[in-house]
């Protein structure tokens, strides 16, 4: 059984995600330090302003479009050199799944919120540090909306996963390379900066930079680095997918030699000794689920698998169980046949688990070791915490 982390990148450049220290302190520390920094450049760009934030939609300053376009292609670029030549491993990174409904919804009202109030979450925090009253305003009704999002969530649910489907990427979407897409999508960056220093040249309102040379070099330079990605596109295409996805063959050759599945004992083991990196998920109903669970598990219908799992793919160990092993096995095939390669069930299922870890010393059939009754005793302080005086679980053992 592979150990957490076996599945980690080999690239040079290691990421808190990578390592899943995400929930550390360095991981805040260093979230803190690149807030700051953030902020600053948002400041030293005029964006604790909300009228030139706004000025975007009267076309009176783009800076906006500007700056966007700028972090977008830097970005883009920038990630796929380092994933082209093996610095970093696609595993290491966080790719977020694609859910057409809530992020079609979400879009709409960040545009509708950015249009009224001439702020977004980011650049009203920048408002607020530099005194403007408005931002803070827009930053409480942010708060707010957050709040009341949490409080009707399992009214609005069906919307918010609503077309879920899984991590794709737009260029595998379009059928092109990452190379070929990233060209294209730098050209009509390029031409963006040029239309929209056009307009403000036009409009009297700066254009500064418009036929400069400065213009010129940065466009040339973008348009450059963009075609070095696409003469490698095939290659760069590959080095993104998260996983690739396994044949049939390979599937059965994984169940033929039992790396589908993980022991009672074991996952018993290392949960109680608090390794990290483990995600117990139990499939069952809501209300097996209340009655009894394994300590840690969280409860996940087989339906919504795939888009809960999706930013743990290939990272970590998930382990799936229910009663039995039936449903919980065809979970895991299918996960595996959608790219994950860390997922396992639970062998013997939630039955087994009990009969085999939490089941008293006193009540076996077959004489146990000083030793083992040990093991076995701490494995039911530890699982049935909480659970003691329930009869759903005590009928169980009798």
């Amino acid at each position: 059984m592979p150990r957490p982390g076996s599945f980690g990148g080999s690239g040079v450049i290691r990421t808190f995600f990578g390592s899943g220290t995400l929930d550390t302190s360095g991981a805040f520390l260093a979230a803190f330090v690149i807030g700051l920094l953030f902020g600053l450049a948002l400041e030293r760009s005029g964006f604790g302003s909300s009228r030139r934030l706004a000025g975007v939609f009267y076309l009176e300053d783009m800076a906006v479009v500007k700056v966007m376009f700028t972090a977008l292609v830097t970005a883009m670029l920038g990630l796929a050199y380092l994933l082209t030549f093996g610095w970093i491993s696609a595993d290491a990174l966080y790719f977020m799944p694609t859910v057409y409904g809530a992020q079609l919804v979400g879009g709409l009202l960040f545009g509708v919120g950015f249009v009224m109030g001439g702020w977004c979450p980011g650049t009203s925090a920048v408002g607020i540090a530099s005194g403007k009253l408005d931002a803070l305003t827009f930053f409480g009704g942010a708060l707010m909306g957050s709040i009341l999002f949490n409080e009707v969530f399992s009214l609005i649910k069906p919307l918010y996963t609503w077309g879920e489907a899984g991590v794709i990427f737009i260029y595998q979407s379009l059928g092109l390379s990452l190379g070929a897409f990233a060209l294209l999508f730098t050209l009509l960056a390029v031409a963006c900066f040029w239309i929209v220093e056009f307009i403000e040249a036009n409009r009297g309102k700066g254009g500064d930079l418009f036929g400069s040379r400065f213009l010129k070099t940065f466009s040339l330079t973008l348009v450059v680095l963009s075609f070095g990605l696409s003469l490698t596109g095939g290659q760069m295409g590959q080095g993104v997918v998260v996983r690739e996805e396994p044949g049939e063959v390979e599937l059965l050759g994984l169940i033929a030699t039992g790396r589908d599945h993980m022991e009672p004992e074991e996952l018993a083991d290392r949960l109680l000794a608090g390794e990290p990196g483990i995600r117990v998920v139990d499939i069952r109903s809501k209300r097996e689920y209340q009655a009894f669970h394994i300590r840690g598990a969280v409860n996940v219908r087989l339906q919504e698998l795939p888009g809960y799992l999706a930013p743990f793919k290939n990272r970590d160990l998930i382990i799936l169980y229910s009663n039995g092993m039936t449903h919980p096995a065809q979970a895991r095939d299918s996960l595996a046949r959608q790219g994950f390669t860390n997922v396992y069930f639970l062998t013997d299922g939630l039955q087994g688990f009990m009969e085999r870890c939490l089941k008293p010393v006193s009540l076996r059939s077959q004489p146990v070791l000083p030793q083992g009754a040990a093991k076995i005793n701490k494995w039911r302080e530890y699982f049935l915490k909480g659970f003691e005086s329930e009869s759903s679980i005590k009928w169980k053992f009798l």
